[in-house]
């Protein structure tokens, strides 16, 4: 009789990073970042076992309920579409099979869905076909909720969001930031979250947002920010094309601070960026292009907008010049 073959170290340590990743109190992200660059395998590892973990919940949410089994934590991991996982992945289902303990959002009583959870390192993007037809496309750094029984119900808890909506008028789409609501009247809009304040910005169609009470619709070519707890709403024009750009390999830029650059940057590229105070404020036109990652584009942005760009270990520093 032969036996399994010896589990791969490289396989065993996926799986548990996919884990913990799914665990929304997750918060190690330099050390997951640093372990996804350690050699192109890991990377690929990862992937699979995300493909391995998604197939599992999938299977155990098909299982007829036992009223025995108590109910885990409402959360659930997602794989995108990806290469399948390879063969050598037969010999992990055990593996698999018990941690999904830890990451499965499907109530065991009674068989209802709960919300899942999509979270991408700072650097990993990733996308997600909704059931409804609509896709979102997750920048790094971001945490998404998706209602466990209506899939146009989300939330963006943080980071950066693209969404391209299959509009039905009968049935909103709508995302939560924060105590405001995006609700869909069109089809494409991005959403940046970071700490209170929110920014979105629509390249086809509407979007109404919405916060006690009072809406204000933002077209095509518009983009808002708002801040929790200011009733300051602001509205600006912004180019079409640049809407979710980060998606396509650039960031474009019509005056804003340099501050919010380097936070978009941080997120797309998962490095650490800082900004001397003297500086946090000048302002950003033009286009950076994302090719080449952070060793090309730091000297690209210090020179667009003559400031210096600074390499320290694993950090990026934005200094005046002299």
């Amino acid at each position: 009789m032969s036996s399994a073959p010896d589990p791969d170290p490289t396989i065993e340590a996926a799986i548990a990073w996919a884990v913990r990743v799914g665990d929304p109190t997750f918060a190690d992200w330099e050390a997951f970042s640093a372990w996804l660059g350690e050699a192109p395998a890991h990377a690929e590892a990862y992937h699979a076992a995300e493909v391995a973990l998604a197939d599992g919940a999938a299977l155990v949410a098909q299982a007829k309920p036992r009223a025995t089994i108590a109910p885990p934590a409402p959360r659930t991991v997602e794989a995108p579409a990806r290469r399948a996982a390879p063969r050598r992945w037969a010999w992990a289902g055990a593996a698999v099979a018990a941690s999904l303990v830890a990451v499965i959002g499907f109530d065991m009583r009674g068989g209802a869905p709960t919300p899942q959870i999509y979270e991408t390192a700072p650097g990993v993007q990733r996308t997600i076909a909704l059931a409804d037809g609509s896709q979102v496309m997750l920048n790094g750094g971001t945490r998404l909720v998706v209602g466990g029984r209506d899939a146009r119900t989300l939330s963006l808890a943080r980071g950066e969001a693209l969404f391209t909506v299959k509009h039905d008028a009968a049935r909103p789409f709508s995302v939560s930031v924060g105590t405001a609501q995006v609700v869909d009247i069109g089809t494409r809009f991005d959403i940046v979250r970071e700490g209170g304040a929110t920014r979105v910005a629509v390249s086809e169609g509407e979007i109404d947002w919405r916060r006690g009470g009072v809406a204000v619709r933002v077209t095509a070519g518009r983009s808002l920010r708002a801040r929790d707890g200011s009733n300051d709403v602001q509205l600006a024009n912004v180019a079409q094309n640049a809407v979710g750009g980060w998606s396509q390999g650039q960031l474009q830029y019509d005056g804003t601070d340099l501050s919010e650059v380097a936070t978009d940057l941080a997120r797309t590229l998962g490095v650490t960026v800082s900004v001397d105070g003297a500086i946090e404020t000048r302002r950003v036109r033009g286009v950076v292009q994302l090719d080449g990652g952070a060793p090309a584009v730091f000297p690209r942005l210090a020179a667009l907008i003559g400031v210096r760009a600074r390499r320290e270990g694993t950090r990026w520093r934005l200094l005046a010049s002299p």
